[in-house]
């Protein structure tokens, strides 16, 4: 949706606000429309819950859409009652349900917007093929990751992967082929993934992953144990492949953009695959500026050589 638009900014809002505080708004404005047509009955305030109904079904779901539908219904008739009433019982069925059915079928509608708008939005961040994030929204998400990381005091890990020999694979079975493994990989790592993790693909055969670690200590147990699993998702691939890990990890206070700690893990990567695939690299973000023997007599310490 266009964000410089009055109606996306508004979108773009409601996003913002938890559900506590969206229906804090909903019911302030609600009850603020009710009380204004119970004064002064003669403006005619219903139509305005309509955008309140909007706003619940956007930001809030179907059912409270459609809940807030027939409330929004049954006030706007409210003020008129005693005329309707004193006319006849089937005038004042007539038009409440005249009401129910408008404001239903403007919550049915927005709703339906709103079902279709995350379907886009879902593909347009995920790789057609796999179905893991793309590289431009893996690459977003782990900046914010790794910078909320910072505040917060957590550790993260990593992961550059690459799939060894997946050309040959495609050579000589051809692009059927190479897509199925490339699927089944996916789906073998989406498996093993926590819901905060982000798993996307950022290149041919190149797939990157974040996770949450508690320490650098265990960060290496999880990288280890993240290879072994995705190594045996490979083995039962109708056409077998290994795989090539880089991992880095990267305490609180490591300094670096995510674009130089992908860098990193990238060269991590490609260390493990030069010394004979099917291997894993384990660095520590920040190694780079120490002295060499520094960085050896770390590893050693911590048990990553």
């Amino acid at each position: 949706m266009n964000s410089q638009m009055p109606v996306g900014r508004l979108a773009e809002h409601l996003e913002s606000l938890s559900r506590e505080r969206t229906w804090f708004a909903i019911v302030a404005a609600t009850a603020g429309i009710a009380l204004a047509d119970y004064i002064i009955p003669a403006v005619g305030f219903a139509p305005l819950y309509m955008p309140v109904i909007c706003a619940a079904g956007w930001a809030l779901g179907a059912r409270e859409g459609y809940f807030v539908a027939v409330i929004a219904a049954f006030l706007a008739v409210a003020p008129s009652l005693h005329h309707i009433a004193a006319l006849s019982v089937p005038l004042l069925a007539l038009s409440i349900g005249v009401r129910v059915v408008t404001f239903l079928f403007i919550a049915a509608a927005i709703i339906s917007f709103r079902r279709s708008y995350d379907r886009e939005l879902f593909h347009a961040h995920r790789d057609r093929m796999t179905g893991t994030l793309n590289k431009e929204v893996f690459e977003r998400r782990c900046a914010r990751m790794i910078e909320d990381a910072r505040h917060i005091g957590h550790t993260l890990l990593l992961i550059i992967l690459d799939l060894d020999d997946f050309k040959a694979v495609n050579n000589r079975e051809g692009h059927r082929a190479g897509d199925e493994v490339l699927q089944t990989f996916a789906g073998g790592a989406a498996s093993i993934m926590r819901r905060e993790d982000l798993i996307g693909r950022i290149g041919g055969d190149e797939f990157a992953l974040l996770v949450r670690v508690p320490s650098i200590v265990e960060g290496q147990g999880f990288a280890r144990d993240i290879h072994t699993r995705l190594s045996a998702v490979l083995a039962q691939s109708r056409y077998p492949v290994t795989c090539s890990m880089g991992g880095l990890l990267i305490p609180p206070h490591a300094s670096g953009s995510a674009s130089d700690l992908m860098h990193a893990a990238d060269q991590a990567m490609y260390r493990a695959k030069n010394s004979g695939k099917n291997a894993i690299a384990i660095d520590r973000a920040g190694e780079a500026e120490a002295p060499a023997e520094a960085r050896i007599a770390a590893k050693r310490q911590e048990g990553l050589v």
